[in-house]
């Protein structure tokens, strides 16, 4: 069984390699890799970009439902 916290943290540390693969994706395509080509440098990074995004989605409403649980009374 899964924990929250667990199911947080690897789904940041699964962002977290999308953007390092993204990264490492093209600083290999600039220095002239073969093996790496434009397409697959912009869909890493489009990847990341929307994974990244729904992570900040994920943690606003966090954020927003602490606010709200402070807000009520005891």
């Amino acid at each position: 069984k899964a924990s929250f916290s667990n199911l947080l943290t690897s789904s940041i540390n699964s962002v977290n390699e999308l953007r390092r693969n993204s990264g490492d994706l093209r600083r290999a395509f600039e220095v002239g890799d073969p093996n790496v080509t434009l397409p697959d440098v912009m869909i890493a990074k489009a990847k990341a970009g929307v994974a990244f995004e729904g992570m900040m989605q994920v943690r606003n409403k966090l954020v927003d439902a602490y606010s709200e649980v402070k807000r009520m009374p005891v």
